[in-house]
């Protein structure tokens, strides 16, 4: 774990450089991760929109995902990455192309713990 030295405007600064995923939760943050791991998402987390043959989809919109992943987790306390991204088709019809793409992603904890799971999505 090396110190970086910064030099601005305002003095100097120190900061801990360490490898993202090995930095330990002290037991009070697991204790307050846990908590808020156990507490279920109110209504007003859950979007929806149309979906194929009339169904409605539920869905979490970005913007809140990672709002609620920085309370959480602290906003340097986890990170994502795309691992995986297939485009499974492009059909033209007429005018309109459609594409369906799968995409593995995964977030990942500062402690290194992480899950990895699979969306899938089609454009018009």
């Amino acid at each position: 774990q090396g110190i970086l030295v910064s030099e601005g405007n305002s003095g100097k600064y120190k900061m801990s450089m360490s490898a993202f995923g090995v930095n330990l939760y002290s037991p009070e943050e697991e204790s307050a991760v846990g908590s808020a791991l156990k507490q279920r998402l109110g209504p007003g987390y859950i979007s929806q929109r149309a979906g194929p043959g009339g169904q409605k989809l539920a869905y979490i919109e970005g913007h809140r995902l990672i709002s609620l992943a920085n309370e959480t987790f602290g906003f340097n306390g986890w990170s994502h990455s795309i691992t995986q991204q297939t485009i499974d088709f492009i059909d033209q019809v007429n005018d309109k192309y459609y594409v369906g793409i799968s995409t593995f992603v995964r977030v990942q904890l500062k402690d290194g713990a992480y899950h990895e799971d699979i969306g899938y999505g089609v454009s018009e």
